[in-house]
C-alpha cells in the first residue's frame, strides 16, 4: 500500500482470526490490524414506509441484520431541510447483502456510490481542506483567487478539466472520472488508489503524438525480460511465509 503497510486479503473468519494474533514474521516484531474500511459495505434503502423511522431506530432495529450506522438522505430546499426516502445504510460485512427485512416489508439494497471528495480550498480532487497543501484558495465559480463565489462576477470556468462551467457542475469530465473511480472502489470492494489505477489503465489515452507512440513500439528482435524479477521471487518467498503460518 502507498503507506508502506501490507494488505493482506483472507478467505474465511477463521483466517483472519490467525492473522490478527501474529506479532511476529519471522524475527520481525509486526502489528496486524482489521482494514479501516474494506471490512465495511454501504449501501442505500428506499421506502415511503420508513419515513418517520429514525436513524438510531434503524440501527437497533436492524442490528442482527448486521447494520452498524445509519443515515437518512436529506434536501435543502428554500431554506428546509427536507428528508427523503433513501437511507444509507453501514453493514459490518465486506459482502453488501441484496435485501433486508425491516418489518414485514423486504428493501432491496443498493450499493452507495459518494459522490467524490474535493477540496474547498484548492478545489482539486481527492483531498479535504483541513489537508490540503495548497498555498491560496481559489473561488469554485471561475477558479481564480482572491475573491469568494458569493461575489464572483468572473466567467464560469473548471480548473479541474479547463472548461466553461463551475467546479462543482458534475457535467465535468473531471468529476466524471472520479465518480467512476468511487463506483469501481465500491463495486469491488477494493482501495481507492487500486480503483483509480484501474480506471486510468482503462481510459483512452489522447495526448499521445504518431512519433510518441512510435517510440512505444519495442524492437521485435529484442528479448524480452525474465517474469520471475527478484520482486516478484520476494512476493513468492512471502506467500510461502504466509501459508505456512496460516496452517
Amino acid at each position: 500500500m502507498k503507506s508502506g503497510d501490507l494488505l493482506v486479503e483472507s478467505s474465511s473468519l477463521q483466517q483472519s482470526e490467525q492473522l490478527l494474533s501474529i506479532t511476529k514474521f519471522g524475527d520481525i516484531p509486526i502489528t496486524v490490524s482489521a482494514h479501516a474500511s474494506l471490512n465495511y459495505t454501504r449501501g442505500v434503502m428506499s421506502s415511503d414506509e420508513f419515513l418517520m423511522v429514525s436513524d438510531s431506530e434503524f440501527i437497533s432495529e436492524l442490528e442482527a441484520q448486521k447494520v452498524i450506522a445509519a443515515r437518512r438522505i436529506t434536501l435543502k430546499r428554500d431554506g428546509q431541510i427536507i428528508p427523503t426516502r433513501h437511507v444509507i445504510l453501514t453493514f459490518d460485512t465486506p459482502v453488501l447483502p441484496k435485501k433486508i427485512t425491516a418489518g414485514y416489508i423486504s428493501c432491496d439494497i443498493r450499493p452507495y456510490i459518494p459522490n467524490p471528495v474535493r477540496c474547498f480550498k484548492c478545489q482539486r480532487f481527492g483531498h479535504i481542506k483541513t489537508a490540503c497543501r495548497g498555498s491560496s484558495a481559489l473561488c469554485p465559480r471561475c477558479s481564480e483567487p482572491g475573491h469568494e463565489e458569493t461575489i464572483c462576477q468572473n466567467p464560469e470556468k473548471c480548473f479541474n478539466c479547463k472548461g466553461n462551467h463551475a467546479l462543482y457542475s458534475i457535467t465535468c469530465p473531471k468529476w466524471k472520472l472520479e465518480k467512476e473511480i468511487q463506483s469501481v472502489k465500491v463495486t469491488r470492494n477494493i482501495s481507492i488508489q487500486e480503483a483509480r489505477k484501474i480506471v486510468h489503465d482503462r481510459t483512452p489515452k489522447t495526448n499521445h503524438s504518431y512519433s510518441a507512440a512510435l517510440k512505444t513500439i519495442k524492437n521485435p528482435d529484442t528479448p524480452l525480460e525474465p517474469i520471475q524479477t527478484r520482486q516478484f521471487q520476494n512476493l513468492l518467498l512471502l506467500q510461502q511465509k504466509m501459508k505456512k503460518l496460516l496452517r
